[in-house]
């Protein structure tokens, strides 16, 4: 999981041809590997916890903000 996970991006995403240095067979190759895992479940299809800890925290910071507009 260590060697696949290092074609795949932060968000989840599979990484170009150009960035992992790759041949177009090994690419295949490696898009399938990352396919198949998914499918298996050993890695996410999405990699969305970075952006919903960074969502929630504004809109809690939001809330709290507009809550002390409102005192007057």
């Amino acid at each position: 999981m260590s060697l696949i996970s290092r074609f795949i991006s932060e968000q989840g995403k599979i990484l170009s041809r150009r960035v992992n240095r790759l041949t177009l067979k090994q690419q295949r190759l490696i898009t399938i590997a990352i396919k198949q895992a998914r499918i298996l479940s050993l890695l996410p299809f999405l990699n969305n916890e970075r952006l919903f800890k960074n969502k929630k925290s504004e809109s809690i910071s939001r809330t709290r903000t507009t809550r002390t507009r409102k005192k007057k």
